[in-house]
């Protein structure tokens, strides 16, 4: 088989070309009647700053309006948060990458633009979206292919032949397939993009910006920062991938499933600036879903490139050329793998099993025991039921307060459902925990913990239901 495969290396010798890459003709915008909204010609390239690693410490206080913690970090000293601005200068570990800071040999304005020149070829533009998966050939000679201009074209074919006895072909092979796969059962076709991107423009982009950042000026004084989609995580979500699968660029955890990203759109987020959209027909909701996949994938791949070419580990090549169409290629497949991954594991929600009022309540009195045992530890977090502050960094950078339960709002949905999936997953983005092992040796027939949890949760806002668990059982305390 390798005369075959060496052959499309030969033929990608003379000449190479910038794999997968189309027309950067900013012309090919659709001119159609339909496209009568305001729309950008190009997607802004990412310059902002960019947070790679955890976070560690607290933040000490909430951040001004309109000067979220990097925006203050970027403008440092010229903040009203120079503490904030401060406390992200002296992150140990270099957690918060400059896509803009070069480095001669590393990183430099050429790299930026190649990634640049990627995007667009692969993603398209706001008017005409795509997710472009390269070809086969291209990936194999994308990989394979070094040109060295001070050897010879023998020496060169020497190198590329060599290299592809190396390559696993069929682990490269598999990913691509799945990647094909994936892109169709997300439904990211050109047609779907295009309604979508339509219906972004003019219900979506005002707050969460052409790329899908979430910093539009107006949108940050508003209130909370609307999502960034461009890390490729998001918060309320149904999707628990299992922990033994192999770990592929990012990784899955964190993304969503269409249903989740439906839910959000349709009946909004409670307790945020995010509306519901109950008038949007279901095409448009299917549309505009996977318009915001689309961005979502866009944007992780160009993150996971920046973060790679900003800061090659030791291990790593200077991602230049070929390198870092590699990169980039790598990163796409990669990203595609693990929604896919994130759509086929879905959160299972054990019966609810309480069928009378009376049951419901003794399984409330039950979860408010394991709300303060030290094997589920709530409190540690949600202190005085969260209505004490204590204040954690998100994965934006962003400052998040664990949820106060005492009000009984919660942003992913208030159903037992919903509840339940917060709990058995946590919300890997803001730090909290999944208690999915809290289940692990549970008796069949004995009461689900997570939904003795949910039933307390909901009883907890509602006075008169603390009186009654109050009444049931005298251990029971609400001070």
């Amino acid at each position: 088989m390798i005369p075959s495969r060496f052959t499309l290396v030969c033929v990608a010798l003379f000449p190479i070309t910038l794999a997968g890459c189309g027309s950067n003709d900013e012309s090919s915008d659709d001119p159609s009647p339909t496209a009568t909204l305001s729309v950008p010609t190009r997607y802004p390239a990412r310059t902002d700053l960019m947070v790679v690693k955890p976070l560690s410490t607290a933040p000490t206080r909430w951040y001004t309006a309109g000067f979220p913690p990097l925006r203050s970090l970027r403008l440092f000293p010229n903040t009203p948060d120079q503490d904030i601005a401060l406390e992200l200068k002296n992150q140990p570990g270099k957690p918060i990458l400059d896509p803009t800071a070069y480095e001669p040999e590393v990183w430099m304005p050429s790299q930026a633009d190649q990634v640049t020149r990627l995007l667009d070829a692969h993603f398209g533009t706001p008017a005409s979206p795509t997710v472009r998966i390269p070809a086969w050939d291209d990936v194999v000679t994308t990989a394979i292919v070094r040109l060295d201009p001070e050897k010879g074209l023998g020496a060169n074919l020497k190198a590329a032949r060599t290299a592809l006895g190396k390559w696993p072909w069929d682990d490269w092979r598999a990913d691509w397939n799945t990647a094909n796969s994936v892109n169709a059962e997300l439904k990211l076709d050109d047609a779907t993009l295009a309604r979508g991107s339509l219906v972004y423009r003019r219900w979506c982009m005002q707050c969460h910006g052409p790329s899908g950042a979430g910093d539009p000026a107006h949108a940050i004084e508003g209130g909370p920062m609307p999502r960034d989609y461009r890390l490729g995580v998001f918060k309320f979500i149904t999707a628990f991938p299992p922990s033994d699968l192999k770990k592929k660029g990012l990784g899955a955890s964190g993304k969503p499933r269409r249903d989740d990203l439906k839910r959000t759109v349709r009946n909004g987020l409670d307790g945020s600036i995010m509306p519901a959209f109950s008038s949007l027909t279901e095409q448009e909701l299917e549309d505009v879903v996977s318009y915001v996949i689309h961005l979502s994938i866009r944007g992780e791949t160009e993150f996971a490139t920046l973060a790679k070419g900003v800061s090659p580990g030791d291990e790593d090549p200077i991602f230049v050329g070929g390198e870092l169409d590699w990169l980039f290629m790598q990163n796409e497949l990669f990203v595609l793998i693990n929604w896919g991954i994130a759509a086929k594991n879905p959160i299972p929600i054990a019966p609810e099993n309480t069928p009378t009022e009376a049951d419901r309540r003794k399984s409330a009195v039950r979860g408010y025991k394991l709300y303060h045992s030290t094997a589920f530890g709530c409190s540690s977090c949600h202190g005085d039921y969260g209505r004490q502050r204590q204040l954690k960094w998100d994965k934006w950078a962003t400052i998040a307060q664990p949820r106060n339960l005492t009000l009984g709002v919660y942003r992913g949905g208030r159903k037992g459902e919903d509840l339940y999936a917060r709990l058995y997953g946590g919300i890997e983005a803001s730090g909290m925990n999944p208690f999915h092992p809290q289940l692990a040796g549970s008796t069949p027939g004995q009461p689900d913990k997570l939904w003795d949890l949910v039933h307390f949760l909901q009883a907890l806002p509602d006075p008169n239901q603390r009186r009654r668990m109050q009444e049931l059982d005298r251990e029971v305390k609400f001070e």
